[in-house]
């Protein structure tokens, strides 16, 4: 799968946008809030379509493109783990024209994983909304001969390191999840990374890797179809859109580690944007055809106001900081 920029566009009916009239005089860096918006807004994912970022994305860049009566193009930036578009993002101009749909991973995990940042999740972003929530998922090739964890744990102890698994990345929430699998016991794994989650289950569809950990969003259809099967999922209970599959917790292995979706834009965006911007993101959380596509996908809607985001990423950046240590991943 290239990195290069793998855009979508959705059209939209021309209707204006009316905010708030504070701040009549402003830097030209900055949208005003009486004319934001007056042209396409960029939602940048960091991970290659197909992904839990990249689904999300265009789900709700089709509720907000017509919402706001302007196109929303969504631009996919795979690489690093999420970094490449979360740099980018960091560092455009605060007019609320550039927008960034994370994962937790380029946002809470990166920052003790890269040794090199070109962003600070804290100090260069505006948190907006959370848009959804999403279990991992262990799965196996369906011509496997892993039916049950207990199968690939038995299997890997008597041959540990020669099974391979894939992920969207070092360092992802993913990853994490099976780290955090081989310190509880668990199987221990050649770990392969991808650049994105759909790449990801795609390999275990074909028998590249004959095992992956990747968001159930971009598994369900597969597991559905019968072309891969779940051993577990990264979450205390199961899934209402996969209640065949069991838990890492139901084989004796109690983890709970969700990936999350959240759109931010550039710190210093005026707050009458990111206002209106979660608005719009509630609003579209709250309508059927969002949660019946999210659902489809295999997320479950999520959201907040900025200053609950903004919490989640203080706590989540201490948590993973604690696992990533104990685990000892590093990005060299």
């Amino acid at each position: 799968m290239t990195s290069r920029m793998r855009s979508t566009v959705f059209a939209v009916r021309a209707l204006p946008v009316v905010l708030s009239a504070a701040a009549l005089v402003v830097p030209d860096t900055h949208a005003t809030a009486q004319s934001w918006p007056a042209k396409s807004v960029r939602l940048i994912v960091g991970y290659a379509p197909g992904g839990v970022g990249d689904v999300t994305a265009r789900i709700y860049g089709t509720r907000l493109s017509q919402a706001w009566g302007q196109s929303v193009l969504i631009d996919n930036r795979p690489g690093a783990n999420g970094g490449i578009g979360a740099e980018l993002v960091a560092h455009a101009p605060a007019d609320g024209y550039t927008l960034l749909m994370s994962t937790a991973s380029e946002l809470v995990i990166n920052p003790s994983v890269y040794p090199k940042l070109g962003y600070d999740t804290l100090k260069d972003f505006a948190p907006i909304a959370l848009a959804s929530r999403n279990p991992v998922v262990l799965v196996a090739n369906a011509a496997s001969p892993f039916r049950t964890l207990a199968d690939l744990v038995t299997a890997a102890k008597g041959r540990p390191d020669t099974l391979s698994y894939g992920t969207p990345g070092i360092g992802s929430i993913q990853h994490l999840s099976m780290e955090m699998l081989r310190m509880l016991g668990g199987p221990s794994l050649i770990h392969v990374a991808y650049k994105g989650g759909g790449p990801a289950a795609a390999a275990v569809v074909t028998g590249e890797t004959p095992l992956g950990a990747v968001a159930l969003a971009p598994a369900l259809a597969h597991m559905q179809a019968g072309r891969i099967r779940a051993l577990g999922l990264s979450s205390l209970k199961r899934s209402p859109l996969a209640p065949d599959a069991p838990t890492f917790a139901e084989g004796g292995f109690p983890i709970d580690a969700s990936i999350w979706t959240g759109v931010l834009a550039p710190a210093r965006t005026l707050s009458a944007v990111i206002g209106a911007i979660n608005v719009e993101m509630v609003r579209a959380s709250q309508t059927a055809d969002v949660r019946d596509r999210l659902a489809t996908a295999g997320s479950e809607v999520a959201t907040s106001t900025p200053a609950e985001f903004s919490a989640l990423l203080k706590s989540e950046l201490a948590r993973y900081e604690r696992i990533v240590r104990s685990a000892r991943v590093k990005v060299e």
